[in-house]
C-alpha cells in the first residue's frame, strides 16, 4: 500500500511539473536568416519568442563565433556582459519576447554570423542570422604599365571596398572587355579590400572605362569610374594634324602659341578627345540607375489596385469618389474624427494594408512643387506633428522647392535626379524588407530603403500645401498598366 501510494505521488509529481515545462517551451525566431547594413549605420538583428513569452528572467547570449565569449549577455535582469557598448537589447520590449540586437555605428569588423541562444531553466533555442556589411571604396583610377615582355597593359585599381565589387571594362566603342582581363584583391589592417583589375591592351588607339561597382548596392551609392586615353606611337605629323584642326577657329596669333606649347609638352592631342570621358560617364551613371527589363516586368507583375481612405484623410483634403484622387482645399471639411484620421499634417493613407509580398503602385505628381510619397507602418502617430523617417515608421521619398528630391532616411538625403519624374513607382517587397522608388517613364532608380517589416505596411501620400496655388494639382494614383 506504502508502495503504491509512493508511486502515485511520484506520477503526480512528475505530470504537475512536466506539464510547467511543457507550457512554458518556446522557439526563438528571425524574419531573416541574412541581413545587409552599411559602414556608419545602426542595424538591428531581429529575434523574439515563438510565442511571445516574458523574456526578463530568461538569459539572452548573442555571440558570434564562441558561446563563452558573448559580444552580450543578459542574465539575472540585467546585461552583465557586454563587449562593445556599441551593442544593446531592447530592454523594455523583452516583456513581449523581443531579444533583438542593435549594433550602432556598424564596422566591418562586425560581420558574421550571430547566434542568440535563449535559455530558460533547462530549456535552452536559438536562431543565427548573418550580417553582412557594406562599404562603397574609392574612386578607381587606371595607370598604365609594361611586362617583361614589354606587353602594355592597364590596371584599375581602388580602395577600401566590402565586398569585391563588380568590375566591368569597356573601349571607345561601348563593347564589353572584361572577359579579357584578370582581378584580385587583398585585405588591409582595417579588413577591407583592395581591388585590382588587369586588362591587357594593344598597340593602337582606344579610350578605355573601368566601372566599379558593389553587389549589393545602397541606393544613394554612386558606381566608381575610371576613364583612360590610351594612344601610343602617335608621330609628330599627327599630333600637329590634330592641334591646328581643333585650334583653327580662333586667332592666329593664339594658334601659334597654343601649337608651340603642345609641341614643348607633347600632349599628343589629349584635348581632342577630352570629351570623350565626359561622354562616358554620362552613359555609365544612366547605364547603371537605368531598370532592366526583365525588372521592370517583374516589378509591373506586381501592380496593386490602391486607393486613396477617406477615414485616414486629414479634414482639409478631398478624396475623388473612386479612391483615386486626393487635392488640398484651404476648407476644413465636416468629416467624423477618428483614431486613423491624420488631424495636423496634411496626409492620407491609402485602403490596402499589405502584410507580405511585393506590390507596386504609380502617383502622378507632375505639376506638383512639393510632395511626400511612400508607405507607413499602421501604428504610426497620426495625431499632431509626426516625423517622417524610418524609425518612426515612414519611409518616403520628397519633392520640396519644385527640383529638390530627397529621401527621408532621419535626415534629408539629397536624390540628384537629371529628368524630372511626373509618375513616380513604388515597389514594397514586404518580405525582403525594401522600399523601392522609381521614374516611371524612364524607368529609372530613384531609391531604395532596406529594413525589416514587423507591422502592416499602407501606402502613404501627402500633397502638401498649396503653395499661393504653385502647389495646388492634385495626387492622383494611376490605373493600372502594363509596360
Amino acid at each position: 500500500m506504502i508502495v503504491h501510494m509512493r508511486w502515485s505521488l511520484f506520477i503526480l509529481w512528475f505530470l504537475h511539473h512536466g506539464d510547467f515545462s511543457w507550457a512554458e517551451r518556446f522557439t526563438v525566431v528571425g524574419p531573416s536568416p541574412s541581413i545587409v547594413s552599411y559602414v556608419g549605420e545602426d542595424v538591428i538583428l531581429l529575434a523574439s519568442l515563438s510565442p511571445a513569452l516574458d523574456a526578463e528572467g530568461f538569459e539572452v547570449r548573442w555571440f558570434t563565433t564562441n558561446i563563452f565569449s558573448p559580444v552580450l549577455l543578459y542574465a539575472d535582469y540585467r546585461i552583465i556582459n557586454l563587449i562593445d557598448s556599441r551593442r544593446a537589447l531592447f530592454q523594455e520590449k523583452l516583456k513581449s519576447g523581443n531579444v533583438s540586437l542593435i549594433v550602432q555605428s556598424v564596422r566591418v569588423s562586425d560581420e558574421g554570423v550571430y547566434t542568440c541562444l535563449v535559455a530558460s531553466g533547462p530549456l535552452e533555442e536559438d536562431v543565427k542570422i548573418t550580417l553582412n556589411v557594406e562599404v562603397l571604396g574609392a574612386q578607381p583610377s587606371i595607370s598604365m604599365s609594361s611586362t617583361e615582355g614589354q606587353k602594355t597593359r592597364l590596371e584599375c585599381s581602388a580602395e577600401k571596398w566590402n565586398p569585391q565589387p563588380e568590375v566591368t571594362w569597356r573601349d571607345m566603342n561601348g563593347a564589353d572587355v572584361t572577359s579579357q582581363s584578370t582581378i584580385k584583391s587583398e585585405r588591409d589592417s582595417e579588413g577591407l579590400l583592395r581591388v585590382s583589375s588587369v586588362l591587357p591592351v594593344k598597340e593602337e588607339y582606344n579610350v578605355f572605362s573601368c566601372l566599379m561597382r558593389s553587389k549589393a548596392p545602397k541606393p544613394d551609392w554612386h558606381s566608381g569610374l575610371g576613364i583612360y586615353s590610351f594612344s601610343p606611337g602617335v608621330s609628330g605629323w599627327l599630333v600637329a594634324f590634330c592641334v591646328l584642326l581643333v585650334l583653327c577657329l580662333v586667332v592666329t596669333p593664339l594658334l601659334v602659341i597654343q601649337w608651340r606649347r603642345m609641341r614643348e609638352t607633347n600632349t599628343r592631342y589629349d584635348s581632342i578627345v577630352g570629351f570623350l570621358p565626359i561622354w562616358f560617364l554620362h552613359k555609365e551613371i544612366e547605364k547603371s540607375q537605368r531598370v532592366t527589363n526583365a525588372e521592370w516586368r517583374r516589378i509591373c507583375s506586381s501592380a496593386a489596385d490602391v486607393t486613396f481612405d477617406p477615414e485616414t484623410a486629414h479634414p482639409c483634403l478631398i478624396v475623388s469618389e473612386d479612391g483615386k484622387e486626393v487635392r488640398l482645399t484651404d476648407t476644413w471639411q465636416s468629416v467624423t474624427e477618428n483614431p486613423k484620421r491624420f488631424n495636423h499634417c496634411v496626409c492620407v493613407l491609402a485602403r490596402e494594408r499589405f502584410t507580405s509580398g511585393r506590390h507596386y503602385w504609380e502617383v502622378e505628381v507632375g505639376g506638383k512643387t512639393n510632395w511626400d510619397l511612400g508607405v507607413a507602418r499602421e501604428s504610426v502617430s497620426r495625431k499632431g506633428d509626426i516625423t517622417v523617417r524610418p524609425y518612426d515608421g515612414y519611409w518616403t521619398v520628397c519633392l520640396r522647392n519644385e527640383n529638390e528630391y530627397v529621401a527621408c532616411i532621419g535626415r534629408s538625403l539629397p536624390l540628384p535626379l537629371r529628368v524630372k519624374p511626373q509618375t513616380v513607382g513604388v515597389f514594397l517587397d514586404y518580405d525582403g524588407g525594401q522600399v523601392s522608388f522609381y521614374n516611371a517613364q524612364s524607368r529609372s532608380h530613384l531609391y531604395t530603403f532596406t529594413d525589416s517589416f514587423t507591422e502592416p505596411l499602407y501606402p502613404y501620400f501627402n500633397p502638401n500645401l498649396n503653395d499661393d496655388d504653385k502647389n495646388a494639382a492634385p495626387l492622383v494614383i494611376c490605373p493600372l498598366r502594363t509596360h
